[in-house]
């Protein structure tokens, strides 16, 4: 496990999945096979809670506010819509689903998801170990009901 003061990866699919839920992340993904990465946030709206969820893709040089829409996770899919600034076959999207699509498991030696060593619900930066390699500080995590 690799853990810095700026970012960290994730071991397992399912616990990148349970951060990308948690209503306020942003993710990495980086191909070690090509160098290509790919930053998402993950925010689920305040007055809808029915397992949707926006995924917007940085598409800027400020990484706090140059991102864009690209789709949803509804019921648990990854899907475009009408309004998705990108197209099926862009990068962006193409690593997402790729991503998204991985059952629980180890990652492909290809693939690293990263979080920015922030609560993956709150956003507020994590210090406690574990915390950090969940991506959920441990007040987020007994209101999610995630063992602690």
């Amino acid at each position: 496990m690799q853990t810095d003061t700026h970012t960290h990866h994730f071991e397992s699919v399912a616990d990148a999945k349970q951060f990308a839920l948690a209503g306020n992340a942003t993710i990495t993904l980086e191909s070690l096979r090509t160098g290509a990465h790919f930053t998402y946030r993950i925010r689920e709206p305040k007055d809808i809670s029915n397992g949707l969820y926006f995924v917007s893709l940085l598409n800027g040089p400020d990484n706090e506010s140059d991102y864009m829409y690209l789709g949803i996770i509804r019921n648990g899919a990854f899907a475009l819509t009408r309004n998705s600034k990108a197209g099926k076959g862009a990068p962006s999207v193409v690593a997402f689903n790729y991503f998204w699509r991985l059952a629980d498991g180890a990652f492909p030696d290809q693939l690293v998801v990263h979080h920015e060593m922030r609560c993956g619900r709150c956003n507020r930066t994590l210090t406690v170990p574990e915390s950090i390699t969940r991506g959920i500080g441990p007040e987020c995590a007994a209101l999610m009901g995630l063992d602690l």
